[in-house]
């Protein structure tokens, strides 16, 4: 994946903000916008330093239970729609999701520290991940081809198996953060950031 420097990447084409909002946004060459989420394990099964990583964060039971069950794209869409105040309606019956009640559900446990995207991330945890001739250019947002290649693989999966982005071809501040949870430097709870 090639970036281009004559383009001036910017933080609203990394943005986790729903599909409709990325069509009313300049074209861009931030890289094709692949929205899926996966259902198979064949590609995580690929690259076992990623499967040791996932079940060591107790993330690869909700990935298996993800490939045996699959998801239903009309229903998905309706409960976030319902979505208000922690409760969803569907059909009479109605959910309330707290990080209680998903953690029995997904199997991730509801531990580690509460960290949310908009806080910031301490450089010296970061550097690691970083190739050193890149350390002085981060920002918020940053080409892919900074992550030392060695994560490279990992934070891909990680992107595809966690956050459904869709973006690629960069990379945000709580990218990394995502990639220190799962290489075990400084854990997360990962119910409350996906709240």
């Amino acid at each position: 994946m090639e970036f281009d420097p004559s383009y001036d990447q910017d933080e609203e084409t990394c943005s986790d903000s729903p599909i409709e909002m990325h069509a009313l946004r300049r074209p861009h060459k931030g890289g094709k916008h692949i929205r899926e989420e996966p259902t198979s394990l064949a590609e995580l099964q690929a690259y076992p330093l990623a499967v040791t990583c996932f079940q060591h964060q107790s993330y690869y039971q909700f990935c298996e239970m993800v490939s045996r069950v699959h998801y239903h794209h009309e229903l998905a869409w309706l409960f976030v729609l319902h979505l208000h105040n922690d409760q969803t309606t569907l059909a009479g019956v109605t959910f309330t999701l707290t990080l209680e009640s998903i953690s029995p559900a997904t199997s991730i446990p509801n531990a580690g520290e509460q960290w949310n995207k908009t806080q910031q991330i301490d450089r010296e945890h970061s550097e690691p991940y970083i190739k050193p001739s890149y350390l002085r250019q981060l920002s918020r947002v940053f080409p892919f081809r900074y992550l030392k290649d060695s994560y490279a693989p990992l934070m891909k999966l990680t992107m595809k198996h966690f956050n459904y982005e869709g973006w690629f071809s960069c990379l945000c501040a709580y990218h990394i953060r995502l990639l220190m949870h799962f290489t075990r430097v400084r854990m997360m709870n990962l119910l409350y950031f996906m709240c």
